[in-house]
């Protein structure tokens, strides 16, 4: 058996995925383009450090169902249903992003994207984060 490790995991599905730079996503926010972007961890550490602007925050361990459209209503995050929608996906350093993205993809969303280093790098890029 083919044993999985996290780093093998996070190389697989960035090679599933449109990997994006900050200068990438700022330009697209400026243009006001259509998309969610989604960070994926969890909420005291997004509440901790802030993130992207105009990003909902949705942690990997509920991105399961809440990206499902075959469980009740109640389970569901509806800003993240339309699978035409593009998805930009980051998070801490864009470890736990790139899973996240794979995993949208394999749920039939057409167009992800991983915002490469995450906020981390967004930051390093000068460009901020919110609260």
């Amino acid at each position: 058996m083919n044993k999985k490790t996290f780093s093998g995991l996070v190389q697989d599905s960035r090679n599933e995925l449109n990997i994006i730079d900050s200068h990438e996503l700022n330009g697209m926010m400026e243009k006001n383009e259509d998309m969610v972007i989604i960070d994926v961890n969890d909420k005291e550490d997004v509440d901790q450090r802030g993130m992207v602007d105009g990003a909902v925050n949705i942690s990997l361990g509920t991105l399961f169902y809440k990206a499902d459209q075959d469980v009740p209503e109640d389970f569901k995050d509806n800003r993240i249903q339309d699978r035409d929608k593009k998805v930009v996906v980051t998070c801490g350093l864009g470890l736990c992003a790139a899973i996240g993205g794979k995993l949208l993809k394999d749920m039939g969303f057409k167009d992800v994207a991983l915002l490469d280093g995450g906020v981390t790098k967004w930051q390093e890029d000068g460009y901020e984060l919110k609260k």
